[in-house]
């Protein structure tokens, strides 16, 4: 057993029904795995029998009951071992007898709401589970068909009567578009830049893959967990086949070629780029190296579940259950510090769910490579750069190591284009149709010559783009990665290819093509799916890859970037109307165009949600105490969300984690104890009820005292995830197309980049800003309510003090509201976390930065605190990003003003303000754009960072909500991302019906 665990503190329970229920139905279920060989087999992998052992108790053990599986049995002993794999502990008797009758909701639930908490080796955890799945099977699907029924029938009862006219509205926006002023001294050869001619009609193309992204169903895809595992059992993991230890980094280099050799080559039908990221027309990629194993207890339920369901072939679950889950079930990130680090405290407090999360469980994501180094070299030029920097002396083995690692990379990738190629020529040779045959030979063509050398037209480099995209998918987990400033990029090969074209009609045919092969990039990137157990459903809706692209702003020199690529990405934005690649537009105050703002806006407001809108000046501010060169800092993009990257040499994982502000400041309230874990978790400071606070200062320090002790926790924990991807997957690929890891012979996982950091996105401003204005105004300024009196009404969620609730809700001068005082504490807040987590160096040698922006957590975070002083009552979501209160002001102005007055000096990792905006029932499709363009420009001359508009209105949300089938395409801005609405869960899409609207 490699995994050591304190003692469960087992003695003989005292005798309870449950402890003999549960013991029973434990022996019962060794039974059937004894005795049945249809289930007997599952006890078994390639490599031998499935050994562990499992732990169900209660707090009080009052339960204590065990099973063990060995050598092909399972059997319940006597004694629970000690200690045990993995440990189940329930609250007490009656939440042991809810989860056997609970639907796979409710059990989420239980373990989010610290009903049951877990310890130990989480792959074993998903193993039992795996195999209860197998012997129940028809009731679990029994019980997510009632969970559906139940949820449709709750979304009807809300909206009973259908209202086509809401969704036949917002399909009628395509249908209205301006033209476009050449103002932008990038424009070379669009008449009307913002391409009002085109529409989604004339690309059948799109029009197809389109209707297949919205129709297909996703597909867990074994080829990449396969050729991996194959090649680690054949070669070794920790150990080579001669039995010495690995430079991590060269071996997987290594097994980085052998997948990219062996990957099937496959061109989509009819597509213009070639190659896929999976074998399905959309797959779920497997991760079993990272967090892949999370899946094991669902194989046979996710395609059943209610939230986005994948299909999986019984193949590929015998695949993952006997070859690949076996293999990774100590050799992932979570159980290398499990094991190496004794289950730390910082560890403990992630798997709780409600106070952080850490994403380098998952990824070590969030960058940009560096695509014009492909473009323009090619894999052949990165390769003769490795081998120059290899062929110095005094490099040490692991540098030698990592150098051969890099080039057996680009090898892989290399081989990868080439049967791509040879496989487009194959299928030209057989088509019969002259028009495709024409474009597959033009594919065999590009990939002929790209990856392995220099771009030289657009075709070339937007597949050479996607192909290095497939490859950066293979070596790292689809999270976060992002493609930078792709318009910069492809415009001088876009360039290059019409100075050819002199003639009118041909040019525009090129143009045409242009807007084709951009599209064909969006839709290649819906053609791969997150791996997410339900549990994310909750705590990351709706989220896809979130791969980021930015547009505009201004170049390195500081000259005004908007050019003919940009308006391409536009409009294919504006014509696709997509979650997926998540679309950021950079503004620059004094370089861009209004007519590029208005742009901005009118794509907004035909899509109803993207592109996401960035201030230059204020994210540059934000980033100039790193000390960045000015260049780099003009050249930054975008990634994941919403957070700063500089492109192509800069590792800052920008979403390292997820941080439950007001988690910080419940314990405040609770001298250290977390009222829904029941865990006294953080350093006593004091009891309000007893007097301890003697001036509102004295609470700050509290909750500041509350919040260092969660922001050091969680450091800890990102710095011992760091220490995992440097042993188990360090990324030679990614490495050779980040500045400086070739020059210095260094991993990105051991701060090669020339620039390194971790972001955190820190979640509840708005709620922690108003609960600290209402303690400060209440009890300590008017002196209207004791602390006491106050924590009692948040404890009885107001129900036995609504005149105090309604005395907070209209008296309290809340953030957003236009009030001074709010902003100072808002930004007396942000400066505390800025400061702090500055403190920090991460593993890499670099920095933290804090953003506030939230993903979808302010749901499930609200969902996981009880009521608080700013009047948010209990279950109910945080607001998203640092986006005020609905009730703090009807004025949409007051908003603008108050996010814009945060400094963005605290801000070094961006802000996600979200924005739901009605157009005027008797405005023009122009003057709603007009009216948008005001608000948007007045909020970045304040000095506002980061706007995200919802350009629909409630009433469409609740129509969506019970008729989903009207909405497939219903595209909403979440807190930094985009999400389909009709595939989020019930409490999101009731937080996006919430949001304050406001009339243009």
């Amino acid at each position: 057993m490699l995994f050591q665990f304190q003692s469960n503190g087992s003695s003989k329970p005292a005798f309870s029904w449950t402890n003999l229920l549960i013991k029973n139905l434990l022996r019962l279920m060794a039974l059937n795995f004894n005795l049945r060989p249809g289930l007997n087999q599952y006890l078994k992998s390639v490599d031998g029998w499935m050994n562990f052992s499992a732990n169900l108790r209660t707090e009080n053990n009052s339960l204590n009951a065990s099973i063990v599986f060995k050598d092909g049995k399972a059997f319940v002993p006597a004694v629970a071992p000690d200690p045990c794999d993995i440990s189940l502990i329930f609250r007490d008797d009656k939440t042991v007898r809810k989860l056997l009758g609970s639907t796979p909701t409710e059990q989420i639930f239980m373990l989010l709401k610290s009903e049951l908490r877990t310890q130990g080796n989480q792959t074993y955890l998903n193993l039992l589970f795996f195999y209860l799945n197998l012997l129940l099977k028809k009731k679990a699907y029994k019980l997510i068909e009632k969970e559906k029924q139940a949820s449709a029938k709750q979304a009807k009862e809300l909206v009973p009567d259908s209202k086509p006219e809401l969704s036949h509205a917002l399909l009628d926006r395509k249908n209205h578009r301006l033209k476009g002023p050449k103002v932008d001294p990038g424009i070379r050869f669009l008449d009307d830049p913002y391409l009002s001619q085109y529409s989604l009609e004339d690309f059948p193309r799109l029009s197809r893959f389109l209707d297949i992204h919205f129709t297909q169903k996703g597909e867990i895809c074994p080829e990449r967990p396969k050729i991996l595992t194959d090649w680690f059992k054949e070669h070794g993991f920790e150990k080579n086949a001669s039995g010495k230890d690995w430079i991590p980094e060269l071996r997987q280099g290594l097994v980085f070629k052998h997948l990219m050799e062996n990957r099937k080559p496959i061109i989509r039908k009819d597509d213009l780029l070639a190659g896929t990221s999976t074998t399905k027309e959309v797959g779920v990629i497997v991760y079993p190296d990272a967090h892949g194993t999370m899946l094991w207890g669902e194989l046979y339920t996710v395609p059943h579940r209610s939230l986005n369901p994948y299909d999986v072939s019984e193949d590929t679950v015998r695949l993952l259950h006997h070859e690949v889950f076996p293999y990774f079930t100590h050799r992932n990130f979570k159980e290398w510090v499990r094991y190496n680090y004794q289950s730390p405290l910082c560890q403990a407090i992630d798997e709780r769910y409600a106070v952080y999360f850490v994403w380098k469980q998952a990824a070590l994501s969030h960058t940009i490579p560096d695509f014009p180094k492909i473009l323009s070299l090619g894999a052949s030029g990165v390769i003769n750069e490795i081998k120059g920097k290899l062929n110095q002396e005094g490099l040490s083995d692991r540098q030698k190591g990592l150098l051969e690692g890099m080039i057996h990379s680009m090898e892989g990738m290399i081989a990868y284009s080439k049967n791509l190629s040879a496989q487009a020529a194959e299928e030209a040779a057989q088509e019969s149709d002259p028009k495709r045959k024409a474009e597959l030979e033009n594919i065999a063509q590009a990939c002929a010559q790209v990856v392995e050398n220099p771009a030289r037209n657009l075709d070339e480099a937007v597949n050479a783009v996607w192909i290095t995209w497939v490859g950066m998918h293979m070596e790292n987990t689809n999270a976060g990665l992002s493609m930078g400033r792709l318009d910069q990029w492809l415009q001088p090969y876009y360039e290059t290819d019409l100075e050819k074209i002199s003639d009118g009609k041909e040019r525009e045919a090129y143009i045409k093509h242009a807007i084709e092969l951009v599209g064909c990039l969006f839709m290649r990137c819906t053609d791969h799916l997150p791996l997410t157990p339900d549990l994310a459903n909750w705590y990351f809706g709706g989220s896809s890859s979130d791969q980021a692209i930015t547009l505009g702003g201004v170049t390195p020199e500081g000259k005004d970037a908007v050019n003919d690529m940009t308006y391409i990405f536009l409009k294919v934005t504006e014509m696709l109307g997509i979650r997926d690649p998540n679309v950021n537009a950079r503004y620059n105050r004094e370089k861009n165009s209004d007519a590029y703002l208005k742009r901005l806006c009118e794509v907004n407001l035909i899509t109803a949600a993207t592109p996401s809108l960035h201030s230059d000046q204020a994210v540059i501010e934000s980033l100039k105490e790193f000390d960045y060169a000015q260049e780099d800092l003009n050249n930054w993009s975008a990634t994941g969300c919403v957070e700063p990257t500089l492109s192509g040499r800069h590792i800052g994982h920008t979403n390292f984690q997820m941080m439950n502000m007001v988690a910080a400041l419940e314990m405040a309230l609770n001298n250290g104890l977390h009222p829904l874990m029941n865990w006294r978790l953080g350093p006593e400071t004091g009891e309000p009820a007893q007097g301890a606070f003697k001036t509102f200062d004295d609470f700050f320090e509290a909750f500041t005292k509350q919040f260092a002790f969660l922001i050091d926790q969680s450091v800890e924990y990102n710095n011992l995830m760091g220490l995992a991807h440097q042993a188990i997957r360090p990324t030679p690929f990614l490495s050779s197309l980040i500045d400086d890891c070739i020059s210095t012979a260094a991993d990105v996982t051991h701060g090669g980049a020339r620039y390194n950091s971790s972001g955190a996105a820190c979640i509840g401003l708005a709620d922690v800003t108003d609960s600290l204005m209402a303690i400060k105004k209440l009890v300590y300024d008017d002196k209207s309510v004791s602390f006491a009196d106050l924590k009692n009404a948040v404890a009885d969620n107001f129900q036995s003090e609504p005149a105090l609730h309604a005395l907070i809700t209209h008296k309290v001068p809340l953030f957003g509201s236009g009030s001074e005082e709010a902003v100072e504490m808002a930004n007396r807040v942000a400066k505390f976390a800025h400061d702090h987590y500055g403190t920090h160096t991460n593993y890499r040698g670099g920095k933290y930065t804090v953003g506030f922006w939230s993903m979808s957590n302010h749901v499930i975070y609200g969902t996981l605190s009880g009521a608080l002083p700013s009047g948010k009552l209990e279950g109910k979501p945080f607001t998203p990003g640092l986006t005020p209160q609905p009730i703090a002001s009807p004025n949409l102005l007051d908003n603008i003003r108050d996010v814009a007055r945060l400094s963005p000096k605290y801000i070094t990792n961006n802000l996600a303000f979200n924005v739901k905006i009605v157009p005027g029932p008797n405005d023009t499709h122009e003057q709603t754009v007009d009216n948008m363009f005001s608000y948007v420009k007045t909020y970045f001359d304040l000095g506002g960072m980061q706007m995200q508009l919802n350009a629909v209105t409630s009433d469409t949300l609740k129509d969506a909500m019970a008729n989903p089938e009207n909405y497939r395409n219903l595209l909403v801005r979440i807190s930094g991302y985009n999400a389909y609405f009709v595939t989020l869960n019930r409490d999101m899409q009731l937080e996006l019906i919430e949001r304050a609207q406001y009339g243009l």
